[in-house]
């Protein structure tokens, strides 16, 4: 019950952030981030460091709002993202794909009128949650190797030859599904 109230209250205060017009607000909630980083103990480089990784989306999104709709509805929405992509690592940090996969099983249990099993959604979710950060390490691996054999990587010559990465990436993820759908199929989730 404790992780679908976490769930909640994060996606609450994911929707909430974006309808605060004030800096004030933004402040205080800042600081509620940053209270909440203390109170779990993260480790705020790291926090910051994720927060660096994204600030390019950051950037480009709030730019675009700023030609768009002004300065200060740019900034607004680039301290917005900033504030939610923090909460979303402390978030990540906290809930495990398993803990995440009962709360979306749970929610969704009213769908089972509609025919929807809410265990195979919480499975598709769980699944694609923990693939993520595979095929991150399966293209730093794909990097190393073509840099070991000479091949520069930057954005012309991955655009120039695609199949350099995409051959080998492409291969990797199917290795991965059959794997996958092969442990399903032992453990009696899909038939």
């Amino acid at each position: 019950m404790l992780y679908i109230i976490q769930f909640i209250l994060f996606i609450a205060y994911t929707i909430l952030v974006f309808f605060i017009k004030s800096y004030s607000l933004l402040g205080i909630v800042c600081a509620i981030n940053i209270i909440m980083m203390l109170l779990l103990r993260e480790n705020f480089k790291r926090a910051i460091f994720a927060i660096l990784k994204l600030m390019p989306f950051i950037a480009f999104t709030a730019g675009i709002n700023m030609i768009i709709s002004g300065i200060n509805f740019g900034a607004l929405i680039g301290i917005r993202l900033i504030l939610v992509c923090n909460m979303t690592y402390i978030f990540a940090k906290k809930m495990t794909p398993h803990k995440l996969q009962y709360v979306i099983e749970t929610l969704l249990k009213p769908l089972k009128i509609f025919k929807i099993d809410s265990r195979e959604i919480g499975i598709i979710l769980c699944i694609g949650t923990t693939f993520i950060p595979i095929i991150q390490r399966e293209i730093q691996e794909i990097k190393y190797a073509l840099k070991a054999k000479g091949y520069e990587i930057n954005f012309r010559n991955v655009i120039r030859k695609p199949n350099y990465i995409l051959v080998p990436l492409i291969t990797m993820v199917i290795k991965k599904i059959n794997d996958i759908e092969a442990s399903l199929l032992s453990k009696g989730y899909v038939s």
